[in-house]
């Protein structure tokens, strides 16, 4: 791959192209070299022009975004495609559409920014980190070192700050739990990480799940408001499970599957006896709010060796440092492997860490899950 990266705008809007442009020549590796007015315009010239990126409007007369990812998906399978919609209802669902129906990724349209300034900084914010990710993706899934940093959690999460009592924390470096040296199999809660890729991965999880599961799932997508809720609806239609968005003080219960809102961080708080969630808008950890790390954190700390850390596909490294406190504290993690993951980046942090103590495909985790939480351990681990 040289180190030009060709890319394919589509959208209606001459205005949103131009502004697009305009940010793109600002990195100087990015090179638009079409643009497409409508879905079916980027479905005719996408053979020709071979982009590394297309980004995609949602809305589009002629051809929507939705459908034109579709037909290109007959043309290509590897092209990244990444939705560009406006953070509302309709935009969020059609961006989910078009995840479904094969789109790569998505980022939100700076609508309201109020200055070409800001909007532009908007985009290179949001959107041209994804386009540099995605076209350099065989490059980021070979995870960077994770180096453990002790953060501010670490001794006083939000659980032990609002005087909740908690299960004591190991100090870092700790020896980590293994299934050999567990005195107890039993699990009592499951947390779950996820981003690029993540609707079709959390679809094909819950769907393998019993539907009485004995024990409460926490999700954390990496997804702004709006989203995060209509995902949640979906994957309770999809799915058969109850889950929804959580809100601040739900008691965690069996079969409860709550999924962390957009822009809020979702952390378990205990008392000995009883645990609810708490949401907060704390920093941005890795880049993201929601983040992984204090979920499986506050699960390490609140449950001790009776919790279950998932990783699934997304990039970035948000839950290798979760991980390292679930281990810590005898907890457990699974990780999905890297042939069943849209993008290998977190599950191959939490790997080439040392911290997954196994490693399943997507289609395996559930059942591998499942034989966990009913029977003790997995069938596949002897």
């Amino acid at each position: 791959m040289t180190s030009e990266i060709r890319v394919l705008l589509c959208d209606d809007s001459s205005v949103m192209r131009r502004l697009l442009r305009a940010t793109m020549q600002s990195e100087p590796c990015l090179n638009v070299v079409f643009e497409a007015e409508n879905g079916l315009d980027a479905v005719k010239n996408v053979t020709r022009v071979k982009p590394d990126v297309i980004i995609m409007d949602v809305e589009m007369p002629i051809m929507d975004g939705v459908d034109a990812v579709r037909e290109i998906r007959k043309l290509s399978r590897s092209v990244p495609i990444i939705m560009f919609s406006s953070l509302t209802s309709r935009g969020a669902e059609a961006s989910l559409d078009a995840i479904e129906a094969g789109a790569s990724d998505f980022a939100t349209k700076p609508v309201g920014a109020g200055h070409i300034t800001k909007a532009m900084a908007s985009v290179r914010r949001d959107l041209i980190p994804k386009v540099l990710q995605w076209s350099r993706r065989g490059a980021l899934e070979q995870p960077v070192p994770f180096k453990y940093e002790p953060r501010p959690s670490e001794n006083s999460s939000p659980a032990v700050s609002n005087g909740a009592a908690t299960q004591p924390s190991a100090a870092p470096g700790a020896a980590k739990a293994s299934f050999s040296s567990r005195t107890s199999n039993a699990i009592s809660a499951i947390g779950v990480g996820v981003s690029t890729g993540g609707p079709q991965a959390l679809a094909k999880l819950l769907t393998g799940l019993p539907k009485d599961l004995p024990v409460p799932v926490l999700i954390v997508q990496h997804m702004p408001p709006v989203f995060t809720g209509l995902l949640a609806d979906r994957l309770a239609s999809q799915t058969g499970h109850q889950v929804r968005e959580a809100t601040d003080g739900d008691e965690l219960k069996p079969g409860t599957v709550l999924l962390a809102p957009g822009d809020y961080h979702m952390r378990v708080s205990s008392d000995k006896t009883n645990f609810c969630v708490r949401l907060d808008q704390g920093p941005a950890e890795n880049s993201c709010r929601p983040a992984v790390d204090p979920l499986f954190t506050s699960i390490a700390e609140s449950y001790g060796d009776h919790g279950l850390g998932i990783i699934l596909t997304g990039m970035g490294q948000d839950g290798a440092f979760g991980a390292k406190r679930l281990r810590e504290c005898g907890g457990l993690v699974f990780a999905q492997d890297q042939e069943s993951s849209v993008v290998w980046g977190m599950p191959g942090q939490v790997v080439k860490a040392g911290l997954a103590n196994k490693v399943f495909s997507i289609d395996q985790m559930a059942d591998e899950v499942t034989r966990l939480v009913l029977a003790g351990q997995p069938a596949s681990i002897t």
